[in-house]
């Protein structure tokens, strides 16, 4: 078979799984959120939504399993596939999304270190998100997350259909935002940068040290690393070094907020609809922003690479390669294809948890085992991709002959561990779909390294983080980095990915631009002076974006260079570049 159509084929596989469960635990959510007002906003919460072409199957079963209660019962029953968002439906969407975006920002405060000082506000209100690995992003309110308290508010009312009041729905979305905002502390710490003379220079950037969000209350712990480059520079800066999960998001932030707006008892029901709010939320969001649309696109073995590894988890994927010797690209799969990338997943059928999907009932004596705390750090990133690569090794991983490995005809104490893990036991061919899963998606991470964009010119004229514009003079933070080459100087995609926007902003701004997208992360690509993409094409890393230019805002030829998780709005969220380049080959 065509390497292509084998990534096809396993696109689909996958494709058709991932929809199945999405359906699933739609569904779930859905049956806790009923009520009997759910029928008649039913059709209006699928046309906020939308409904892209790739996800037709888990809409279609979603509608099978949570509505048919309601339209059996109801002769000539609507469909309600296929419904289209009017202008209004944009338009409240747009409202939410807005409103998290304002609120997200509020709560941003800078102290002195590492520790605990939720409900405090420090000494400086930050005012944005500027966590250089972007962790504060990935806890940040989206719009699903104040949608769906609003929808929850709205199926208890009985006999009315209260989305038909534009100015109830803003009014409820408001009061859901400002009191499920979230509180953002940050540490003040810096990245020093040296040549191979030894002249080296420093740049603040900022650290996230505590996070009380409704996705969770964590602390964040970090260490200072140097990482030394071929030509004999170096960089050091503080790393993450774990995370603690104090206490949950529904149970400590959104059940006490639904009890006291909508004045209900404290018990179960109150804990259930607290459940189904914040997990209703991530399914709107994660459904129309991210997984349909990289569904409709491309096959996901075709969009990872080196550069799609998130950068937090970066140092733990390391740590893990040294002492098990399973390499960072392959437990980088195992992650992609069991959590996609979520410490915080839980599988509803089995209890499996975090990043490793690792399994409850023997977790307590592995996590001893490897020098954790079964409690403390059940929600640590570092325990779960270190424990599961021990577990990985202790399955027999450990005999493979990494350098050597061949994809097509694996090892079988390899297929034997990867049945071990996903869960098969000793059934070999029973597990055959998942090893090939992780063998596909293993065999692009570790072919697939990240490029640096502009071969030939690694000089960074500025740095990620606060500086004096060059342009208009005054103090603004700097979304991306900067890198200075000739006019006409080759641009390459440092990541694979589907280019998703082509803009030319003239003298304006980011000038012409390039906006590429991947399975985790918006790559940009700004002042170009020509493009060599077009809207849609399929890229690896180093294939040919175009050309340095001083377009836009510019002041000389350069790239600007940006990353951000996608589904960011306006030009928030952007995280430093650069702990994803570290390290490369130039």
């Amino acid at each position: 078979m065509h390497e292509d159509e084998r990534q096809v084929e396993l696109f689909s596989r996958a494709g058709k799984a991932a929809a199945k469960r999405l359906a699933k635990a739609a569904a779930k959510k859905a049956v806790l959120l009923a009520g009997k007002a759910l029928a008649a906003i039913g059709s209006y919460l699928l046309a906020l939504i939308g409904i892209p072409a790739g996800i037709v199957l888990a809409v279609a079963l979603l509608i099978c399993v949570v509505f048919a209660a309601f339209y059996s019962a109801m002769p000539g029953g609507a469909t309600l596939t296929g419904v289209e968002p009017s202008e209004r439906d944009a338009q409240i969407k747009i409202y939410a999304v807005e409103q998290a975006n304002r609120w997200n920002m509020e709560e941003t405060w800078l102290v002195s270190g590492e520790g605990r000082w939720y409900p405090s506000q420090g000494g400086i209100r930050l005012g944005m998100l500027v966590d250089r690995f972007g962790q504060d992003r990935k806890l940040a309110l989206e719009w699903g997350d104040v949608y769906a308290p609003v929808l929850y508010c709205a199926a208890q009312i009985p006999g009315e259909d209260k989305f038909q009041d534009e100015e109830w729905v803003k009014g409820e979305l408001d009061d859901a935002a400002e009191n499920l905002r979230p509180w953002f502390y940050y540490k003040e710490s810096y990245v020093e940068y040296c040549d191979a003379d030894g002249e080296c220079d420093r740049e603040t950037v900022y650290l996230l040290v505590e996070a009380y969000t409704i996705k969770g209350h964590y602390t964040f712990k970090y260490r200072w690393v140097t990482k030394t480059f071929p030509d004999g520079g170096s960089v050091t800066y503080e790393e993450p070094a774990g995370q603690e999960r104090l206490a949950d998001g529904y149970s400590n932030y959104i059940k006490p907020y639904i009890i006291r707006a909508w004045d209900i008892p404290d018990d179960e029901q109150a804990v259930l609809a607290a459940r189904a709010i914040l997990e209703a939320g991530a399914a709107f969001s994660a459904q129309a922003e991210n997984t349909a649309w990289l569904m409709d696109k491309t096959s996901l073995v075709r969009l990872v690479s080196g550069a799609s590894i998130p950068a937090e988890f970066r140092g733990y994927l390391e740590e893990a390669e040294r002492l098990t010797g399973i390499p960072a690209w392959f437990l980088a799969a195992i992650i992609e294809r069991e959590s996609s990338w979520n410490p915080a997943a839980v599988n509803d059928d089995t209890g499996c948890f975090g990043l490793t999907q690792l399994h409850p009932d023997y977790w307590p004596d592995w996590a001893g085992r490897y020098g954790f705390d079964a409690e403390a750090d059940k929600w640590n990133p570092r325990a779960q991709i270190i424990v599961g690569a021990y577990v990985l090794a202790g399955y027999g991983a450990d005999k493979v002959d990494w350098d050597g490995l061949d994809f097509d005809d694996p090892p079988d104490a390899l297929k034997r561990a990867l049945a071990r893990y996903g869960g098969y036991g000793n059934d070999v061919d029973a597990a055959g779909d998942y090893i090939n899963d992780i063998l596909e998606l293993a065999r692009a991470y570790g072919s697939r390294p990240a490029a640096w964009p502009v071969p030939g010119y690694y000089d960074i004229s500025s740095h990620f983080g606060w500086r004096i514009h060059p342009i208009f003079g005054d103090r603004r933070f700097h979304g991306g980095i900067d890198i200075p080459a000739p006019t006409g100087s080759d641009v390459v995609s440092v990541s694979g990915g589907v280019v998703y926007a082509v803009i030319d902003s003239g003298s304006e701004g980011y000038g012409l631009h390039v906006r590429v997208r991947d399975a985790q992360y918006e790559y940009l690509y700004a002042h170009l002076s020509r493009v060599d993409v077009r809207v849609g094409q399929v890229l690896k890393p180093g294939d040919r974006i175009g050309a340095v230019g001083n377009t836009g805002w510019s002041k000389g030829p350069h790239l600007h260079f940006g990353i951000r998780p996608p589904g960011c709005e306006g030009d928030n969220g952007w995280i430093d570049p650069e702990p994803g380049l570290r390290g490369l080959d130039i």
